[in-house]
């Protein structure tokens, strides 16, 4: 006979299930993850899952929005380190390595999942955005360029970063540090032609 379930303060038991979802979407995917699946992991019944959760996409999108809250603040937070241009650019792909490293089932929900649900997507192409904004304001704070430049040289860094984020995953060859090093000298040679200050 299985212990009795252990009552938890509702937003502890939140939190709980959100940790076990995370953990089961990253490794099996939207697709093939049941409440069912996610409910067992948690040790708790069904209709302990959907009292937080009205349905599997419910929990997904608040894996999302948790997920992207926590990149959003990474994200910030590099940014607003230090007024040095060429250590922000360091700062703030370090950070972003960071966190693809260290919180590798967020990134997962974030950038690699299987999910084409349409407010999911939405969710997630409205991070991108946020990201992207944070850093065309950074780029014109220390260049002359303008909104169609920053832009267009923002996306270029991002899927560099989201290139070298694939090599650092598929090889144990590449060093992270070498690869923050080498992306940041590559980055800060080109954006130093674009300098105000």
């Amino acid at each position: 006979m299985s212990s009795p379930q252990q009552r938890l303060p509702r937003e502890q038991r939140r939190d709980q299930l959100v940790g076990v979802a995370l953990s089961v979407f990253a490794t099996r995917g939207y697709r093939t993850t049941s409440m069912d699946t996610i409910a067992e992991a948690a040790g708790v019944s069904k209709p302990v899952l959907y009292q937080h959760f009205a349905s599997k996409q419910d929990l997904y999108l608040a894996l999302i929005d948790d997920s992207a809250a926590h990149l959003d603040s990474v994200l910030e937070a590099a940014l607003g380190s230090t007024d040095d241009p060429h250590e922000q650019v360091r700062v703030t792909y370090r950070s972003y390595f960071e966190f693809v490293i260290s919180h590798r089932e967020e990134f997962i929900i974030l950038f690699n999942s299987d999910v084409y649900e349409p407010e999911a997507q939405r969710r997630i192409r409205s991070l991108r955005d946020r990201s992207a904004f944070r850093i065309v304001a950074a780029l014109q704070s220390f260049t002359d360029l303008n909104d169609t430049d920053a832009k267009l040289l923002c996306r270029t860094l991002i899927g560099t970063a989201e290139m070298i984020v694939k090599q650092l995953d598929s090889t144990k060859q590449l060093d992270f540090d070498a690869a923050v090093g080498l992306l940041t000298q590559m980055s800060w040679g080109g954006l130093q032609s674009f300098t105000t200050k």
